[in-house]
């Protein structure tokens, strides 16, 4: 019999009784045939015949763990924890249950932020409430105005605790400079460390609530990754999952100026590499554009006259790219097009 067996539990958590032949000795060393297979048989019947597979596999895990309850091995049973989470509700008052409500909704609202912004995409409000997760006794507007006050307030307490900081280690290191003119090298080195523990004592601890010399009391939320921008909607981003630059991208594509969309890209590649845009890089996220919308684009930017700074060319194997003459000229814009598309790939 293995010791899992020997050491089972029904999903009650009451352990079930060895068999004689066990507590005995009796069996041990047995050969084949001297009825060692009969008793193990007697074994497996003394298990409850109703027995679930889920429950046997849980039988065995606190067998394998030594425990003698799932807390113990570490594993909570979900219909308990959930029952667990209704009873604490239901001992809410009202008050304390909306609450409640409003902070799950937060949480999940700015969880969704990050995640979203991870599959490169932006959030607004609408996001949240087509994804249900506003509470009951809200509407929409009010939770989105809710969230907006978490994030400016948590920002806000941030951005003070930080200035704390900097203000305690800039005293700290004054104080070690005037210390440092009339002292020996000791002395300066002891300020300069305390000017290090001073700083390191008031800085913003992000997540986990602190306390600051200045009571200024750290956010409940970390949010400093939280990024908005403003358009026909409010967008929000992670910056710790979405650069800058992509989100402006995105917000572009949100806010469905196309003309704008092919001028600030071609500027932002003559600029930055330099080099000129290729045309089909439009094609790609976050703007999916088909062969078709790139060319009535880029007739509508020619039509408006309103960006005199932004051409075309075109490469020998037909590619077309884009550039801006405020940081390439026509000569720059056709040699490098060339490069791109047709000569690297003969020098490799």
């Amino acid at each position: 019999m293995s010791d899992a067996n020997e050491a089972a539990w029904t999903a009650e958590g009451e352990k079930v009784t060895p068999n004689a032949a066990n507590e005995s000795g009796e069996g041990i060393g047995s050969q084949p045939g001297d009825g060692a297979a009969e008793e193990a048989g007697e074994v497996q019947e003394t298990l409850p015949a109703d027995r679930t597979p889920e429950e046997e596999f849980l039988a065995q895990m606190l067998a394998a763990t030594g425990a003698t309850n799932l807390q113990e091995a570490g594993l909570y049973d979900p219909a308990e924890v959930a029952a667990e989470e209704e009873r604490i509700e239901e001992e809410m008052s009202p008050e304390e249950r909306q609450a409640k409500a409003e902070h799950d909704a937060l949480a999940a609202a700015f969880n969704m932020i990050r995640e979203r912004s991870n599959e490169g995409k932006l959030t607004t409000p609408g996001t949240w409430a087509a994804a249900g997760i506003v509470p009951d006794h809200l509407i929409p507007v009010d939770f989105s105005d809710l969230a907006f006050d978490e994030i400016i307030a948590a920002q806000a307490a941030s951005a003070e605790a930080q200035k704390a900081a900097e203000e305690a280690a800039q005293a700290a290191a004054e104080k070690a400079d005037a210390m440092s003119a009339d002292s020996s090298a000791e002395d300066a080195a002891a300020s300069a460390h305390e000017a290090d523990e001073a700083a390191g004592e008031n800085a913003p601890s992000g997540a986990e609530p602190d306390s600051f010399d200045s009571e200024i009391e750290a956010p409940e939320w970390g949010l400093d990754d939280i990024k908005v921008l403003e358009g026909k909607q409010t967008y929000l981003y992670s910056s710790d999952y979405m650069t800058d630059t992509y989100a402006h991208w995105a917000f572009l594509a949100e806010e469905g100026d196309d003309v704008l969309t092919l001028v600030e890209n071609a500027r932002e590649e003559s600029r930055l590499y330099p080099r000129p845009m290729l045309a089909t890089s439009l094609s790609n996220k976050p703007y999916h554009w088909s062969a078709e919308q790139i060319e009535q684009v880029w007739q509508a930017v020619q039509e408006s006259g309103a960006y005199p700074d932004i051409k075309a060319c075109g490469a020998s194997n037909g590619d077309q790219y884009f550039y801006s003459t405020d940081y390439l000229s026509d000569a720059q814009a056709k040699a490098l097009a060339e490069w791109y598309s047709v000569e690297r790939y003969m020098s490799v």
